[in-house]
C-alpha cells in the first residue's frame, strides 16, 4: 500500500509539474490544455484534502460535503493560478515591446522640440503683440 501511494504521488508530481521551455512555441490549444490541467489538478488535490478530513470525524458519511468543498476551493485556487500566469504573461508581452532607447526624458525632449517647431510654423505670419506692465 505504501509503494502504491508513493508511486501515485510521484506520478502526480511529474504530471502536474511546470515544464520550462527555452522558447515559447506553444499554441493556443496547448496553453488551454495546460490551464485546464492546472485547474483540474488543483481541484482533484482539494478533493483529496477534503477526503482526508473524513478520518477525523466519528461519522464520515455525515461529512461527505467536505470532499466537494475541498474540490471547490482547489478549483478556485486553480483559476487564480491560471489568471495570474496569464496576467504575468501579458505583462511580459507588453513590457517586451517597449523601446529602451526612448526613455521618458528623451520623449519629453522630442515633444518639446517638435511642439515648438509646430507652433513657430503656424504663428510665423501673424504679427507679434506684446504687453509690458510695470507697477
Amino acid at each position: 500500500m505504501k509503494n502504491i501511494f508513493l508511486m501515485l504521488c510521484t506520478s502526480l508530481v511529474l504530471v502536474f509539474s511546470p515544464v520550462a521551455n527555452a522558447q515559447d512555441s506553444s499554441t493556443f490549444a496547448d496553453e488551454s490544455l495546460r490551464d485546464i490541467s492546472i485547474v483540474a489538478g488543483l481541484g482533484a488535490g482539494g478533493a483529496v484534502m477534503g477526503l482526508s478530513t473524513l478520518s477525523f470525524v466519528e461519522e464520515p458519511s455525515d461529512h461527505l460535503k467536505n470532499i466537494v468543498v475541498g474540490a471547490a476551493i482547489g478549483i478556485i485556487i486553480g483559476v487564480g493560478v491560471v489568471a495570474y500566469s496569464q496576467a504575468s504573461k501579458s505583462k511580459e508581452y507588453i513590457e517586451g515591446a517597449q523601446i529602451k532607447d526612448f526613455s521618458t526624458k528623451d520623449r519629453v525632449k522630442w515633444h518639446a522640440a517638435n511642439s515648438f517647431t509646430a507652433k513657430s510654423k503656424s504663428f510665423s505670419n501673424q504679427p507679434q503683440v506684446g504687453y509690458t506692465f510695470s507697477f
